[in-house]
Formats: structure tokens, sequence, C-alpha cells
């Protein structure tokens, strides 16, 4: 004796199979999406990324100057990568700021949650504002003592932002 099998069943399947594969979106954004959901993140500070580099911008006196979005692919990763270049001062320019971004539903995250200026950026206009005071201060001291202090900063036991 064989089981049977409801006659509902194949149909079922393979309308779960046409309509999962057409009704599918890619969890990966086009260039343009992905950098206004970045620019449109609102951070802890009750403000968006966007708002908060422009008000930094304005507040340094050209000090500080956004230099563009870059976003990076891998082709096995399920999101793209948004890293916001800038310059700080003397320091040659950099993309410094990187976000983790994907679709289906909008997410954005920072990818060094816990490090770095992105850290700071994330906690609103003015701990953003007192880091890059303390990255222009580490620019006037010799660059044996930049590489040092760099070298050091993971075993720094105190938060000083």
């Amino acid at each position: 004796m064989t089981p049977r099998i409801p006659a509902a069943l194949p149909a079922f399947l393979l309308v779960l199979l046409v309509s999962s594969a057409s009704g599918a979106q890619p969890f990966v954004p086009a260039e343009r999406a992905a950098i206004d959901l970045v620019r449109e993140r609102r951070t802890t500070g009750f403000t968006t990324i966007g708002r908060t580099l422009a008000y930094a911008q304005r507040a340094t006196g050209g000090a500080f100057r956004l230099g563009g979005y870059k976003v990076d692919y891998r082709p096995d990763a399920p999101f793209a990568r948004v890293r916001i270049c800038y310059r700080l001062g003397i320091d040659p320019p950099t993309c410094g700021l990187d976000y983790r971004v994907a679709v289906n539903p909008p997410h954005v995250e920072p990818a060094d949650r816990f490090n770095g200026l992105t850290r700071d950026l994330e906690h609103g206009p003015q701990a953003f504002l007192r880091a890059l005071a303390r990255e222009t201060d580490l620019q006037r001291q010799p660059d044996i003592l930049r590489r040092i202090e760099a070298a050091l900063d993971p075993y720094n036991p105190y938060d000083w932002r």
C-alpha cells in the first residue's frame, strides 16, 4: 500500500515556487537607494546622518569636508556596503565611515558599531563634533606618537567620548 498524496499538493507547490521566484525582490539595493537609505538613517541623536554631516561641515568651518559616498558590492553578501568619504584637517581623504545596507525590508547598520568615528556619528551631532575635535588634535602630534596611540587604543579602558 502506497501513501496517497492529496491532489491539491502538487498544484500548491507549483504556485508557491512560481510566486516566490517572480515576486522575490533582491536584498541588495541599487547604488542610489543605498546612499539614500544611509543619508536618511535616524541616529540615537534624533537626527539623520545627512543632517549630522552637513552640520559638522558648517560647525568646523571647513576642517571637515564631505567627499561623497562609495557603494561596494560583494557577490556573496546579502547587503551593500556604503562608505562615506571625507577629509579632516591635514589628513588625506579617507572613506572611514562604513555602513551595511539591505532592502526587503530596508535596513541600515554601522559596519563597526563600537569603534571609530561611525560610533560617534551614531550618537548624534555633538558626539560627532567631539570625535572630530579629538581626531584633529591627534593630527598635531608627531607621526610616531600617532602610531603608538593608534596601536594602544584598543587596550584603553576609558571611553573619552
